[in-house]
């Protein structure tokens, strides 16, 4: 009878070690399958980060060239006041190359870097108008080469502003009031 008990204790521990074995080994095998799922979402979300930077970088890049081009074009035309067609046409096409840039700037920036281009935009504007409507002699009551400089110079100071921000949000510079690691 112990001999019985003995083989029927052995037979089920060779079962029981069986379907342990069995277990653990599902256990592993999906815990694996769930670790190169991690791994798969983790690399596709570095992917869209990456994609975004980049998507950035790029509207960075156009914003910061054209809206300089605006802005020296505009200091040029207010220097020597366009005085043919040919100057006008040259200052309204850089603009509008600029009015692009700002426009897809607006669907891709953070709120950060676009404040600071709409300050951008409404200085470079306003010089904008006084000049065109010192070329056309249809001067308001403000209008003035002087005006026109001012708008530029806060332009200009913005437009640092701008680089710095955009650079931040690249992680380019650091912010004044974080330490170095």
């Amino acid at each position: 009878m112990e001999a019985l008990i003995a083989a029927v204790v052995g037979v089920c521990g060779t079962l029981c070690a069986t379907w342990l074995t069995q277990r653990s080994g599902a256990r592993s095998i999906e815990a694996e399958r769930q670790n190169a799922e991690r791994l798969r979402q983790h690399e596709e979300n570095m992917r869209g980060v990456e994609r975004v930077q980049q998507l950035r970088l790029t509207n960075y890049i156009a914003l910061n060239q054209s809206a300089r081009r605006y802005f020296g074009a505009l200091s040029n035309g207010l220097h020597g006041l366009p005085e043919s067609a040919e100057q006008l046409a040259e200052l309204h096409e850089t603009r509008s190359d600029y009015r692009a840039c700002y426009a897809e700037a607006q669907m891709v920036v953070p709120d950060k870097v676009l404040i600071v281009a709409s300050d951008v935009n409404r200085e470079l504007n306003q010089a904008y108008g006084i000049l065109r409507r010192l070329h056309s002699q249809a001067l308001r009551d403000a209008d003035s080469p002087e005006q026109a400089r001012a708008h530029l110079d806060a332009a200009r100071g913005f437009l640092h502003d701008l680089r710095r921000e955009m650079r931040l949000d690249l992680g380019i510079t650091r912010a004044v009031n974080e330490s170095p690691e």
